[in-house]
């Protein structure tokens, strides 16, 4: 009768009736009335008088209390905070025959509270109270089950035994397999949880109501309703739920206008009833300073209190706190203690951390093949955060090897996780191809869905794409409107975006005044590409815009900034004299300044410099050197220069020239294509291949090279291409090559037949079609000079 008032909360007439047995030696009324102050039931709470009760029960021989007992121990409820004198009490319940007492010593092994974890042991002790018959201990047994901790891992067989209790009634069962459900479950398991819930909570379960409320939280399975949340939580902690003390705090903390106090004054409450993980929260609001000043001290001392207790969290975070030296003394030894213990309990958190230190090298051995091995757990894991993590590694071969493949699921796995930069990640794979199928309208998906989330650089990549990419239908006005919108979020490149468009007139019309004001908000944010850009317009613009003076004064900001391509720049202004005095002094200091940051052309322009005494003293072999850092960083005009020199300069050497020639020409040099035109056709560093030598003076005729006709007219007239030689003749004279006129006795018969024949299809020449050099046909090329010949 007066257990069944105080469970309705009828806590008056409940205690008094306890009180009353007790003070007739009634040792489960005692129980009762510790229970009463300790927890705060009808009472104010009250450890002394709760403490004071139980030894009472005790003394009676009654075995509950001793439970009750190493709880007030575990906690520091009332006395110093001791693990050993807990478990002594735990053992001694268990001892007298109080059943319950083994599932609290199976779960100070599970935790390791004072004692090394010993999962196989807290597995045996659940199991053995289970069949003893408490269902808490079996719900728990199911739990460990579903998580394979002391156990083989059994889904199956933990929701098997889940669904048979709660058939048979039991409420914690219902509300166990209803959050299995919720994480676990497919659509139709889903509604199958919130009915589990919905029962439990009409069947007075606290834990159940805070669970279900929840629901409503999230605002997922069940429309988002704060006030049906707060409703239920009220009526857990009336039940006498803990986890409502918890569920109230996070109502607060999560609704759309945070009430961090009202957080905090709940969190405490939860804490102070022995929640850990509630103590890990209070620790994160100091930490935070989310409804209190900020303080890592005491931030650290509510970790430690989590930590012991059992928390994951709480050991991830006093771990992370010691490790660094945060909130107290830094203490590397036992902060890895406590990450690698809450990494052993599945924290990701700190599976994280010790990756990151692995990765570093800050406090542990560099060591970028375990830092990966510890972020890929915590992936495996299912932490979304380390599935970025993992992708980027996998990505730049960091600790693992490349695989562009594997990247991209990673990528795309964290994207759908909802992480923005994943969401880039994943569109930037789409937009190149890399480790899946290019797909331009993938690329936009997920461009804007990064933008959505927040992630501003996606606008700068959504515009260039509506303007650029052949695989869309091109629509400027998209592509300005996603450029607005990321400059309107302060993205830096699309502000530069925008200066471009306007400085090309690609897409908008050509307005100098808009692209300066676009690149001068996006100087205004300290972009040395914009102050370039903005110096450059300056420098190359037509009409009145030109404007030297500010083209020296943002290209010298930009440069000061560091920006090479401004410092190369104005070395280019000093030389020529653009806005200032031709000095060339100054010009290669500001080269130089570009060259020792590894800009090629910069380095080639360095080695022009002491390769002609330019600004200088003269200096062959500091020429040499630079034009080989200029070739090798992939400067056309160096490796050409560097050709030259080994041709030419004081360290000849032909096969090395010929190999330089050979990297101008495929880095698309025209100068370089027809000189290694000219070493395949004299046979100079190679063997004479005329084949060869012509293909490359076609493509550096192709690329504007003005006078590889005469060479051509040669080298075909060698291979006996005699129309194509005449033609090549014909193409020199145009070109400026006038002499080839005077050679034609070194070409073959064949050839100046050919060019008869091409004189007189343009009706030059009307003499006999043979191979005579005679009146006719020097008149005839008399006059196609004249016409033709510059």
């Amino acid at each position: 009768m007066l257990a069944s008032q105080f469970n309705l909360q009828q806590y008056e007439s409940a205690l008094s009736g306890f009180e009353a047995l007790a003070a007739h030696g009634h040792a489960a009324s005692m129980d009762y009335l510790a229970t009463t102050y300790a927890y705060g039931f009808g009472r104010g709470r009250d450890f002394k008088t709760a403490l004071s009760w139980l030894k009472k029960a005790r003394e009676a021989g009654d075995p509950r209390s001793a439970e009750y007992l190493g709880e007030m121990y575990k906690f520091g409820w009332g006395v110093a905070q001791d693990f050993d004198a807990a478990r002594t009490y735990f053992e001694l319940a268990d001892r007298l025959g109080y059943i319950p007492a083994k599932r609290s010593l199976a779960w100070m092994y599970l935790d390791g509270i004072g004692v090394p974890v010993d999962a196989s042991r807290g597995f045996g002790l659940l199991s053995v109270a289970a069949e003893q018959g408490d269902e808490t201990a079996a719900i728990d047994v199911a739990y460990l089950h579903m998580e394979g901790i002391g156990t083989d891992k059994d889904p199956v067989r933990a929701v098997a035994l889940l669904d048979d209790m709660a058939r048979r009634g039991s409420t914690d069962a219902m509300r166990a397999l209803g959050r299995h459900y919720l994480r676990e479950g497919d659509k139709a398991q889903k509604k199958t949880a919130l009915d589990l819930l919905e029962k439990a909570v009409e069947l007075g379960d606290g834990d159940a109501m805070k669970t279900l409320a929840d629901v409503y939280i999230a605002g997922k399975e069940r429309t988002r309703d704060f006030a049906k949340a707060e409703g239920l939580l009220d009526r857990a902690i009336a039940q006498g739920s803990v986890l409502g003390y918890r569920g109230r705090a996070l109502l607060f903390f999560k609704m759309p206008d945070p009430r961090y106090g009202q957080a905090m004054y709940w969190m405490k409450e939860a804490a102070s009833r022995g929640d850990a993980y509630a103590m890990s929260d209070v620790g994160a609001f100091y930490e935070q300073g989310k409804g209190v000043p900020v303080d890592e001290g005491e931030a650290r001392i509510w970790y430690e209190r989590s930590a012991k207790l059992g928390s994951p969290t709480g050991a991830s975070h006093f771990g992370e706190s010691l490790y660094f030296g945060v909130g107290g003394p830094r203490d590397i030894e036992n902060g890895l203690k406590w990450l690698q213990k809450a990494s052993a309990a599945s924290n990701t958190y700190a599976m994280r951390v010790l990756a990151y230190g692995y990765e570093k090298g800050d406090g542990l051995p560099k060591d970028a093949v375990k830092a990966f091995e510890w972020f890929r757990k915590a992936a495996d894991a299912g932490d979304s955060k380390a599935f970025l993590e993992v992708a980027d590694r996998i990505y730049d071969g960091s600790g693992t090897s490349t695989d562009a493949q594997k990247s991209f699921a990673w990528y795309l796995k964290a994207a759908e996780g909802g992480s923005a930069r994943a969401q880039y990640s994943v569109a930037l794979l789409y937009e190149r191809g890399e480790g899946t199928a290019r797909d331009s309208r993938e690329a936009v998906h997920w461009f804007k869905a990064a933008a959505e989330n927040g992630y501003t650089e996606a606008f700068a990549e959504l515009g260039p794409m509506y303007a650029n990419d052949a695989n869309l239908p091109r629509d400027d006005g998209k592509s300005t409107d996603y450029l607005e919108k990321g400059a309107a979020a302060g993205d830096t490149s699309a502000l530069i975006l925008l200066g471009i468009k306007y400085e090309d007139g690609d897409g908008v019309t050509r307005d100098y005044t808009k692209a300066i004001e676009w690149y001068q908000a996006a100087a205004n944010k300290k972009s040395a590409e914009a102050m370039y850009r903005l110096g450059m317009l300056y420098r190359l613009a037509d009409g009145n815009q030109k404007d030297y003076d500010k083209a020296l004064e943002w290209l010298t900001k930009a440069g000061a900034n560091g920006n090479v391509k401004a410092q190369y720049s104005l070395g280019d202004m000093y030389e020529y004299g653009q806005g200032v005095p031709i000095d060339r002094s100054k010009a290669l200091s500001w080269f130089m300044m570009a060259a020792f940051k590894q800009y090629p052309e910069a380095m080639n322009a360095v080695g022009y410099y002491y390769q002609n005494g330019i600004g200088t003293h003269e200096d062959q072999t500091i020429a040499r050197n630079w034009y080989q850092k200029a070739a090798d960083a992939g400067s056309a005009a160096g490796a050409l220069n560097l050709a030259w020199y080994y041709e030419n300069g004081k360290d000849q050497d032909q096969a090395i020239a010929f190999k330089y020639y050979k990297k101008s020409a495929e880095l698309n040099s025209a100068a370089g294509m027809f000189a290694l035109g000219r070493l395949y056709d004299d046979g100079r560093g190679t063997a004479v291949n005329r084949p060869e030598a012509i293909k490359w003076y076609l493509r550096a005729t192709d690329a504007g090279f003005a006078r590889a006709a005469y060479r051509l007219a040669y080298a075909y007239d060698a291979t006996f291409i005699s129309d194509n030689a005449a033609e090549n003749i014909l193409l020199a004279i145009r070109q400026g090559d006038r002499q080839i006129a005077d050679e034609l006795k070194v070409f073959s018969p064949f050839t100046r037949t050919a060019l008869k024949r091409s004189l007189s299809r343009r009706g030059l020449y009307d003499g006999p079609l043979d191979d005579e050099i005679d009146r006719p046909l020097k008149s005839a090329l008399a006059n196609y000079i004249r016409t033709y010949g510059g």
